[in-house]
């Protein structure tokens, strides 16, 4: 092994740090994905992050959800690279049937893993698609979550011209996407669930009132408003949760960190 690819003390901090930061965002599915992408792509010198939710893979019938992109060069090679993810089947990639084993809940591989270099460097997939968005080299890892037939993915691209990765980035990955796919659906957000931000900055402040224990009074106090008012919006929260009192509510962010305050809308 290298001395690029040793496991130092600081790339376990890194981990758990990024790993602690999602926690710190549980609520709020987007921002847990987006933090997540971004400490991955700092610690690793990556360019492009992908983390993604699908439900039925590997049935022919999957379909995504509450997927977040971050650090494309340009809108336009984002809009090539959704291009190629939307008329591709998953089943017609070339990752797939690595992907897809029987028995494994949780896969991560390098692209060197998954193609060989000199395979990669001669594909379509390759040189008609990520050469012409900027990507090069990968990390893609992915795992079946315990509810819902729901998956998990991550890839972790890093950008045309750049060394490939190694042993080193291989482990933060796979460590921070183990830990990460533990918490999804209990402190941090699944994409089943409804969206924290759907909600308007106004119910999203009322959300917050709700789960401080406050009462509707104390609520219409802190945003200036009346009480109907306030009482309308909470019955909103309650749809969008599919909640029907406040007990449920609060059960559904139990372990998980408030949201933020939010600006009064």
């Amino acid at each position: 092994m290298s001395g690029a690819d040793r496991l130092k003390p600081r790339d376990i901090r890194a981990a758990y740090r990024i790993v602690g930061e999602c926690r710190d965002l549980g609520a709020d599915l987007i921002a847990w994905q987006e933090s997540l992408l971004t400490g991955l792509c700092d610690v690793l010198g990556a360019q492009v992050g992908i983390s993604g939710n699908m439900r039925h893979f590997g049935s022919g019938n999957e379909h995504s959800l509450g997927t977040v992109r971050i650090g494309w060069p340009s809108a336009e090679a984002e809009q090539l690279w959704l291009e190629y993810a939307l008329n591709v089947p998953i089943e017609h990639t070339p990752e797939y049937p690595a992907l897809i084993g029987k028995d494994e809940r949780f896969v991560t591989r390098t692209r060197d893993q998954l193609w060989g270099r000199k395979a990669w460097y001669r594909s379509k997939t390759y040189n008609q698609r990520h050469k012409r968005v900027g990507i090069d080299d990968y990390i893609i890892s992915i795992q079946r979550l315990p509810f819902g037939d729901l998956w998990h993915t991550l890839w972790i691209h890093r950008a045309e011209g750049e060394p490939g990765f190694g042993r080193r980035e291989w482990w933060i990955v796979r460590v921070v996407h183990e830990e990460i796919g533990g918490m999804i659906g209990n402190a941090l957000a699944s994409a089943s669930e409804p969206l924290l931000s759907d909600l308007t900055p106004r119910r999203r402040v009322v959300l917050e009132g709700l789960l401080e224990g406050l009462n509707e009074q104390d609520v219409a106090d802190r945003l200036g408003l009346g009480r109907a008012t306030v009482h309308e919006h909470v019955l909103a929260v309650y749809r969008h949760y599919a909640v029907s009192s406040r007990g449920e509510l609060m059960a559904l962010f139990v372990g998980r960190e408030l949201p933020k305050p939010g600006k009064y809308g």
